[in-house]
């Protein structure tokens, strides 16, 4: 759609991209119906744990290579790196436990009570230890994400059954590179120029227009400046386009994947008691089934937080994508209203009424994880790519290889004065020595 410069420019991210996508949809072939299984839990685990060394390793050029930040990328510090690190020891706790009680309870010798208190133990600290990066905080969205995945990796250590941990990384990874690439889009279509080579025919006016603009120019100053002041003025975030809705409808298609990809209530083994007897031995719906919501809401509450980033870092209105989002899935909620039958066999009829009640509430849900998403990136910093188009870096480079074979007839030279978004708003050209103002 962008084309081959696009690609050859950002080859690694698309590589990821289609890697991520095809991992993605490898879940879809395997079975709804799963049994337990040791091995995939332990896969599982080790991914999740191999990011947080990997992130403790490398976030030194994770963080600050290629990122423009409102304020310098801070560096983790001994604090955030010990609370990481224990964030990591957690994840290798819940696979120990969690092997440990699998096999005690296929054995039929029940679970040890040391392994109850040792899980619930991961469990509550894993949801609580992130509150302790409030000493040190690093607001770099990269670290958001990073702290929200090993949030819920050992949770979904303990209450999985097979591939969900599998799955569970995966959805992660793809989230995050959607997130990149879609902005790397964003900024790579705003270098492209935009205005239609200047016509050499003079375009009709109507008889209004011109009377209009013959009114215009006749205005004293004051008032165009106050009209000009009036049009200018700035807007914080930038309007809708149709690339926003191609973005709400993968968000569309992310929530719906995590929906029925696996360990999702689309799938009879979701409630499976395998994995919440590790936690509660004895037959307890309600808490039980607490638990087993928990699992099932961490993709979501994922998916959220990435789209609440994607949000701001493509400078759109709060909650736009969001809105886009429900209004899609009013149509789809229309779709189903119309395909409800009321004649035929009562597991047709059941499962027309059970799809348009869906369908009703994605719309409540997304609403829901909008919540979600202002919470887990309340007060995150927004980088913007290099190269990308969006910084005053390469604006004031236009003196090179102009004015230096003129035989010292002149200089030019152009400063720019960068606002926050990177709009020029002065300037000053140097032309023989003479330094003269020019609005930029």
């Amino acid at each position: 759609m962008y084309g081959r410069d696009y690609i050859k420019k950002d080859k690694v991210l698309v590589a990821t991209w289609s890697v991520a996508c095809t991992s993605m949809s490898i879940f879809t072939l395997l079975p709804a119906i799963k049994v337990e299984n040791s091995n995939t839990i332990l896969l599982g685990g080790f991914l999740m744990g191999l990011v947080g060394v990997l992130y403790l390793l490398f976030e030194k050029s994770i963080l600050s290579p290629g990122t423009r930040l409102s304020r310098p990328a801070p560096t983790l510090d001994n604090v955030t790196k010990s609370i990481i690190g224990g964030q990591v020891g957690l994840i290798a706790l819940a696979m120990i436990v969690t092997r440990s009680s699998i096999k005690s309870l296929q054995a039929k010798h029940g679970l040890p009570f040391g392994n109850q208190v040792v899980g619930w133990f991961v469990l509550i600290t894993s949801l609580t230890i992130p509150f302790l990066h409030r000493v040190q905080p690093n607001n770099h969205y990269l670290h958001r994400l990073a702290i929200i995945f090993l949030t819920f990796s050992p949770v979904f250590i303990i209450l999985t059954i097979s591939y969900e941990g599998l799955f569970y990384f995966a959805f992660c990874a793809t989230l995050v590179t959607w997130v990149r690439l879609e902005h790397h889009i964003y900024t790579y279509t705003k270098k492209l120029p935009s205005l239609p080579p200047a016509s050499t025919t003079i375009a009709s006016k109507t008889p209004s227009d011109a009377i209009a603009d013959i009114s215009k120019q006749l205005r004293s100053p004051t008032e165009t400046t106050t009209d000009s002041a009036d049009m200018k003025d700035p807007s914080p975030y930038r309007t809708l386009t149709l690339s926003d809705a191609r973005i709400s409808l993968f968000f569309l298609y992310l929530l719906q994947s995590a929906f029925f990809s696996t360990g999702n209530v689309a799938s009879v083994s979701s409630f499976s008691l395998d994995s919440v007897y590790r936690l509660i031995p004895v037959f307890n719906p309600f808490s039980q089934g607490i638990l087993l919501i928990l699992k099932l809401m961490i993709p979501f509450a994922v998916i959220s937080a990435n789209l609440g980033i994607l949000n701001r870092r493509l400078g759109v209105a709060p909650s736009s994508l969001f809105m886009v989002v429900m209004a899609i899935s009013d149509v789809l909620t229309l779709n189903f209203f119309w395909l409800v039958r009321d004649e035929g066999s009562w597991l047709d009829i059941g499962t027309s009424i059970s799809h348009f009640v869906i369908a009703s509430l994605l719309c409540v849900f997304v609403a829901g994880l909008e919540f979600v998403s202002e919470i887990f990136v309340s007060g995150v910093d927004i980088g913007e790519e290099e190269g990308g188009g969006e910084g005053d870096e390469g604006i004031g480079k236009e003196n090179e290889g102009q004015g230096g074979g003129g035989g010292g007839d002149g200089e030019r030279i152009v400063d720019v004065v960068s606002a926050d978004a990177g709009k020029a708003d002065g300037g000053r050209v140097t032309v023989n020595g003479h330094a003269t103002g020019v609005q930029v």
